[in-house]
Order: C-alpha cells, then structure tokens, then sequence
C-alpha cells in the first residue's frame, strides 16, 4: 500500500506539472499576441502621423491601403487571441483539477506517515514499557 500510495502521487504530480507546462505556453502565445497588437497600435499611430504630412500618399490611396491592412492584421490578431484565451480557459481548468488532485494525494501520502509514525512511536514506548516490567 504504501509504495502504491507514493507511486500514486508521483503519478498526480507528473500531471500536474504537464498542467502547467500546458498554461504557461498558452499564456506565453497570449503575451506573444497581445504584444503584436500593441506593437500594430503603435504602427498605426506612426502611419496616422505620416500620413497627415504626405498629401501624395492620400492622393494616391496609400492612406485607404493603410488602413486596411492595419483593419485586418488587427483582424486576424483578435481572432488568434480569442483562440488562445478559450484554450487558456480549457487549460486553466485542467491546472485546476490537476492541482486539487495533487493537494489531496500529497495530504493522504502526509496523514498516511503521520499515521505510520504514530504506530511506530506507540510500539516502541510499549516495548520500552514491557522491558522496564519485564526487567524491574
């Protein structure tokens, strides 16, 4: 039983660890793409400012074309970001239930020793009793 219990326990954690692994490179794909948003804004502020300075470009279309292109990069972003928080989501859940699994098997595994030690401790005071009776 108890090697079964330990192994039981490693088991969980091993999950448990793959868990997280699993949210960190979700979250990791989030920042990535939240930055590439952000980096995008700050684009699209740049191109604002040289445009409003370059009546060639506006005459040309090179303003609409602009534009599009940030409209739908910042598109296609939002889109993948959305993917990625619903998967953060599925991922957060399972961290969950992995984590609250690997709670409980590390507290059975404890009261488990606790339990063991206290048997131990209780027979060596009876046999330390026994001899003082036996030998006195």
């Amino acid at each position: 039983m108890t090697d079964d219990l330990r192994d039981l326990q490693i088991i969980t954690q091993a999950k448990y660890q793959k868990a997280q692994t699993s949210m960190q490179a979700v979250q990791k794909e989030e920042d990535r793409l939240r930055s590439l948003l952000a980096e995008l804004s700050e684009k699209e502020k740049a191109g604002r400012e040289m445009l409003a300075q370059d009546s060639a470009l506006q005459r040309m279309g090179g303003d609409v074309n602009w534009f599009r292109w940030i409209a739908r990069s910042r598109r296609i972003l939002n889109i993948q970001l959305a993917n990625v928080v619903v998967r953060k989501e599925a991922a957060f859940r399972e961290l969950q239930a992995h984590f609250g699994k690997a709670d409980v098997m590390d507290r059975l595994v404890e009261d488990r020793d606790r339990t063991q030690r206290a048997e131990r401790q209780a027979k060596l005071v009876n046999s330390i009793l026994e001899l003082g009776l036996s030998g006195g």
